[in-house]
C-alpha cells in the first residue's frame, strides 16, 4: 500500500478490526469469567497486542521482507519481563531512578529463567535497549502505539482521566519512536489525533 492511501478512513477501519481481534484480552480461560467493568489489562495480553500489531505492520512497512521477524517477535516477548517483579509503571512517569530499578530487575528474572533461555532473552533484551537494529526500533514503535488500540474506547477513556493522562503525556513517549516509520507514524497520529478531538485526555 502506498503511504498515500493509508487514508483517515482506512486507519479507523483498520482500527475497528484490530480491537475485534483485540477482544481475546478479554477471553478468560479454565472456565473462569473477569468481572465486564474490569478494566485491568495484565502485560502478558500487551504483548499479545504487539504481536498482533507486529503482524500488521510489518505487512505495511517491510513489504520486500527484509526484516528479521523472528527476532522481532523474540524482543516483543521479552521486553517487559522486568515487570515480573517491578510490577507495570506509567511509560511518562517514569524516572532514570526507576528505569535503573527495571534494568537491575531485568538481570534478576532472566537468572529465574530456565537456563536454556537464558541467552536468548539476554541478547533480545540488550539488542531492544541498545535500539541500534531496525528490528529494535520496530518493537520499540510496537510498544509505544499498542496503548492507542487498547485504549481506544469507553474503558480506555475511564483510565486517562482516573490516571490524569494528558495530550502532551501521551504523544511525548511515542513521537520519538515512531518517527523512522511512516505508516506506524501515520496511523498513530490519525488515532491519537481522534482521541484528541473527542475529549480522551485528562485537562485538568
Amino acid at each position: 500500500m502506498n503511504i498515500n492511501d493509508y487514508t483517515d478512513e482506512v486507519i479507523l477501519s483498520d482500527l475497528t478490526k484490530l480491537q475485534y481481534l483485540y477482544g481475546l484480552k478479554r477471553v478468560i480461560r479454565y472456565n473462569l469469567e473477569r468481572e465486564a467493568a474490569d478494566a485491568t489489562e495484565s502485560v502478558a495480553e500487551h504483548v499479545y497486542g504487539m504481536q498482533l500489531l507486529t503482524q500488521y505492520f510489518l505487512a505495511l512497512e517491510d513489504t520486500e521482507g527484509k526484516a528479521d521477524r523472528t527476532r522481532i517477535y523474540e524482543m516483543v516477548t521479552a521486553h517487559d519481563l522486568d515487570e515480573v517483579e517491578t510490577g507495570d509503571v506509567l511509560g511518562y512517569a517514569k524516572t532514570d531512578a526507576i528505569r535503573a530499578l527495571e534494568k537491575d530487575a531485568m538481570l534478576r528474572v532472566i537468572a529465574k529463567a530456565p537456563n536454556i533461555i537464558q541467552p536468548l532473552l539476554t541478547a533480545r533484551v540488550e539488542e531492544y535497549e541498545a535500539k541500534e537494529t531496525y528490528e529494535a526500533q520496530f518493537a520499540r514503535a510496537i510498544d509505544k502505539i499498542e496503548p492507542l488500540v487498547q485504549m481506544y474506547n469507553d474503558v480506555g477513556r475511564a483510565v486517562f482521566t482516573r490516571n490524569k493522562t494528558t495530550e502532551e503525556q501521551s504523544w511525548r513517549i511515542k513521537e520519538q519512536y515512531i518517527a523512522p516509520f511512516p505508516f506506524i507514524k501515520r496511523f498513530a497520529e490519525v488515532v491519537h489525533d481522534t482521541m484528541v478531538k473527542e475529549g480522551y485526555f485528562y485537562e485538568g
